[in-house]
């Protein structure tokens, strides 16, 4: 997308050419997004071998993308979607018969939801968008049935969740694309076990075989090597410019017990379990999580791209606001739930500094803590409520009234207020502690008072409504 919000489709090489003009991917949909971001920091990673450190890093920004064209080009024939031997991101020796109609991938799974074509639509894609499809696969796809492997009739052929599935990713944003592209290459050092283990070599999967032979269990063997690594068997069956049949078989899938949590960089853990924002067909607020994209605490981990931006921050690389753009895909099993796509920024000050982190933390407490006045526990007001009208079930009363929808309606407009604010209401302690939020917290607090004062009597404005009426009473 350039800055003018024109879309248009590029190569690769053209990508990191003109990168400084360009404002941001916008795939298909927001997993392909995803998905292609993750493939070129891949690239980046591997064409620079780092960046190693801080000074690095600045060097590789100031090569603007010289380095990665220079890779791209020398593994061109690797990079070739229709290549006869090794086609990118596919395994060559999947037969036609394993093939199914590209609308066919949307029935899969055990919901139609996405699902826009059909078998009567003469349904086909263009080269570039089978080229965006293969790396949607490999980097965000649900569990579903696929078909057996070559040679193999019976036995498991289930492909697996990609880690992005049911985690809330993180990428921070720039204001181009190689400014976005730029603040989400981690530090790579393997010498120093950064981001992650590596064992062998660590490479990219179109530089080796991978993307063929029977699928097994296997464990990445670097940080590189898990951002490409193998999930699907796919091929392409093109006819001239557009492809309507595509092969796909489960592919590899990490050992038992061991977690992609040693590799991911993008994703917060609570107690070693990804942050998620959707559970189930529920949402929840993005603010509301916050706290998990900021904070690094004895049970919770930010993403680990945070803590390789606070590097950059100390040597003053990135600017003093943070945004941070956060997709999921939820799904329950094979069936697809819903995605998001949204963003927040925040002053970069709650990523250099732990205290003003946590006292972020105790204000978004404060207000969950108050949706108890919503639920329908004994002693609640609309227990209390559902008593009087003598209504047999107060969930049902309670879920009817939704006091909670409009509670945190009215938090969403006023915490963008606290969020900024907090930085500036400080005072430091003559032990040279600093200290946040003595005079913001109090009021916050007295704004989610408020809120879920206002939200209950609204919620139940209705129903004194008819009863003045039954009673002729005024209201």
């Amino acid at each position: 997308m350039t800055p003018d919000f024109q879309v248009k489709e590029i190569s690769l090489v053209k990508l990191f050419e003109t990168w400084e003009t360009l404002r941001e991917i916008q795939a298909d949909n927001p997993p392909t997004t995803l998905a292609l971001y993750r493939l070129l920091l891949a690239m980046l990673h591997r064409a620079y071998q780092g960046p190693r450190n801080e000074d690095h890093w600045e060097e590789i920004f100031e090569d603007n993308g010289q380095g990665a064209i220079a890779y791209l080009n020398q593994w061109r024939d690797r990079l070739d979607l229709l290549h006869p031997d090794h086609p990118f991101m596919q395994d060559p020796i999947l037969p036609l018969d394993k093939a199914v109609p590209i609308y066919a991938l949307h029935t899969m799974s055990t919901s139609q939801v996405f699902s826009h074509e059909h078998k009567w639509s003469g349904y086909s894609i263009s080269l570039s968008q089978a080229a965006r499809l293969l790396v949607r696969l490999q980097g965000v796809d649900i569990t579903s049935l696929r078909a057996f492997y070559v040679g193999q009739s019976s036995g498991n052929r289930s492909a697996v969740n990609t880690p992005t599935i049911n985690a809330a990713n993180v990428l921070v944003r720039g204001s181009t694309l190689k400014q976005t592209l730029m603040f989400n290459l981690m530090r790579y050092d393997p010498a120093a076990e950064m981001p992650s283990v590596v064992t062998g070599e660590d490479l990219p999967t179109w530089e080796t075989s991978s993307y063929a032979g029977k699928p097994k269990k296997a464990a990445p063997q670097g940080y590189i090597s898990y951002l490409t690594f193998p999930w699907r068997r796919l091929r392409l069956f093109p006819d001239h410019d557009e492809v309507s049949q595509v092969a796909i078989t489960m592919g590899n899938s990490l050992p038992d017990k061991v977690s992609d949590q040693q590799w991911e960089c993008g994703i917060a853990y609570r107690e070693d379990k990804p942050v998620r924002l959707w559970r189930n067909a529920e949402s929840r607020q993005l603010w509301r999580n916050a706290d998990a994209f900021l904070l690094t605490t004895e049970k919770q981990h930010r993403p680990r791209i945070v803590d390789w931006l606070a590097d950059l921050k100390s040597e003053d690389l990135v600017d003093d606001v943070v945004t941070f753009q956060i997709f999921e895909l939820s799904a329950d099993k094979a069936k697809p739930l819903s995605w998001s796509w949204e963003s927040f920024s925040a002053p970069i000050q709650y990523v250099t500094d732990a205290d003003l982190a946590q006292t972020l933390k105790s204000a978004i407490a404060i207000a969950e803590s108050h949706q108890q006045v919503f639920r329908s526990f004994k002693g609640s007001p609309y227990f209390a409520l559902a008593e009087v009208l003598k209504n047999g079930d107060p969930s049902s009363l309670a879920n009817a009234l939704d006091g909670e929808s409009r509670y945190w309606a009215t938090l969403d407009r006023a915490f963008p207020q606290l969020l900024n604010a907090l930085p500036q209401d400080s005072h430091t302690e003559a032990n040279g502690i600093t200290y946040y939020g003595n005079q913001e917290l109090p009021a916050w607090t007295q704004t989610v008072q408020n809120a879920a004062r206002q939200a209950f009597t609204e919620s139940i404005v209705s129903i004194l409504t008819i009863r003045c009426e039954l009673w002729h009473c005024d209201l």
